[in-house]
């Protein structure tokens, strides 16, 4: 889960947590263990220094080489990494399904004490699951919901904050008329993050890329069609920002922040970038709105911590994951990760207070087909492809990625 500038450290778990001291078995003798993790601010950098000092003071036939990237480098460095040959021995990465189908993964279970895995938030943990089997842990989760200017709409005259598409509609007329240079509706769907975009909206017409039970691809189902219509509609109606197959996350929370947009999906960490941003907008967050036949939903999305096999390397993993996920270290790790979700119950009992609505919606939340080694090829075909269906064609688009999708497999 990218995330944009530096984040104002957030509160979570921190003080609620007691201090405690490591006690790990030793490694073999001089192991070393190379690590790559992601930015998600520029407080990581420091956050882990700080923690694989005290980690080598502590374990001291154990060294670390740690490499912090931004996103877009470990993105493409970290699905690179089976096909060069040079995987790491800890990876956290938004994805981990096709390291698990190639075998090069420890199971969760060798890394981790029954304890420390019943203290995994269940949904998260499913999550981290290839054929039935964990392969990795969640490191921490974000989810969706509906962010709206209050001042832009409700001086438009819109009494309640729309919970339905035809309420959507009706709501972003009105901003229309009332603020014409005001774009009633966010729709990025650009490929920074073009299927989390869409997948909100589709899930909340009982919409989803794969169908669980019948163990197929539907991208091109009749849900998704009759999604990608009703947003073809929005925009031909001039409700939404011009050029959307083109507008990015990132281009489109600016706006937003500006008061130019009055309503978009974002996630937890969006009232961080607001901060950041030093925007002035009064906003409101509800559940997504949906079909008629559909209901609220939001979208989960996790990253993963997961561990490669190699030989002598399985006690170092070990020692540094649980370290990793001590109380005070795993406090401290979302204080500089910054308004994220934990990926833990005891850390959840915790947690900043602007973050219970999106908690509260966990229950109703639908995720990614990240269990299937497919997944990263489809996402990426739905990334860069989705946006053209609601300028050209929605059902030849759709069909054009289950191609894709069908092609790439099950498994």
């Amino acid at each position: 889960m990218k995330k944009i500038g530096l984040r104002k450290l957030s509160a979570v778990a921190a003080v609620a947590l007691s201090a405690s001291v490591l006690s790990v078995a030793p490694a073999q003798a001089n192991t070393t263990i190379k690590i790559i993790t992601p930015n998600y601010t520029d407080a990581m950098p420091a956050y882990y220094a700080d923690l694989n000092a005290r980690f080598m003071a502590a374990n001291p036939t154990i060294k670390v080489e740690h490499t912090n990237l931004s996103w877009d480098d470990i993105l493409v460095k970290g699905r690179t990494l089976v096909a060069t040959d040079s995987t790491p021995d800890i990876l956290n990465l938004n994805t981990f399904s096709d390291y698990a189908a190639a075998g090069l993964l420890y199971k969760a279970t060798d890394i981790f004490d029954a304890k420390t895995m019943a203290d995994f938030v269940p949904a998260f943990i499913d999550n981290s699951k290839y054929n039935g089997v964990a392969y990795a842990v969640p490191d921490l989760a974000s989810a969706r919901m509906f962010f709206y200017n209050k001042q832009l709409l409700y001086t438009s005259g819109v009494t309640k904050v729309p919970t339905t598409w035809a309420e959507v509609t009706a709501a972003a007329k009105k901003i229309k008329k009332k603020y014409p240079r005001v774009y009633p509706i966010g729709l990025p769907l650009g490929s920074e993050e073009a299927q989390a975009e869409f997948a909100i909206w589709t899930g909340g017409n009982n919409g989803r890329y794969f169908d669980d039970k019948a163990k197929k691809w539907v991208i091109n189902s009749k849900e998704n069609l009759e999604t990608m219509n009703y947003l073809t509609s929005l925009v031909k109606a001039g409700l939404t920002q011009p050029s959307p197959a083109s507008t990015n996350r990132t281009d489109a929370f600016k706006l937003f922040s500006q008061g130019r947009i009055a309503m978009i999906n974002a996630s937890v960490f969006f009232p961080s970038t607001l901060k950041d941003y030093k925007s002035k907008v009064d906003y409101g967050v509800a559940p997504f709105p949906h079909s008629p036949k559909g209901k609220p939903i939001t979208l989960g999305v996790q990253d993963y911590f997961m561990a490669f096999k190699k030989p002598g390397n399985e006690a170092a993993v070990k020692a540094w994951l649980n370290f990793l996920f001590q109380p005070t270290n795993y406090a401290g790790f979302l204080r500089a990760a910054g308004g994220f979700i934990p990926a833990t119950k005891s850390a959840s009992s915790a947690v900043d207070s602007s973050l219970l609505p999106f908690i509260e919606q966990l229950p109703n939340a639908i995720f990614y087909p990240g269990d299937l080694a497919a997944w990263p090829k489809v996402s990426g075909s739905i990334q860069t492809q989705i946006g053209t269906g609601v300028i050209k064609d929605p059902k030849g688009v759709l069909d054009k990625i289950q191609k894709v999708a069908v092609e790439a497999g099950v498994k």
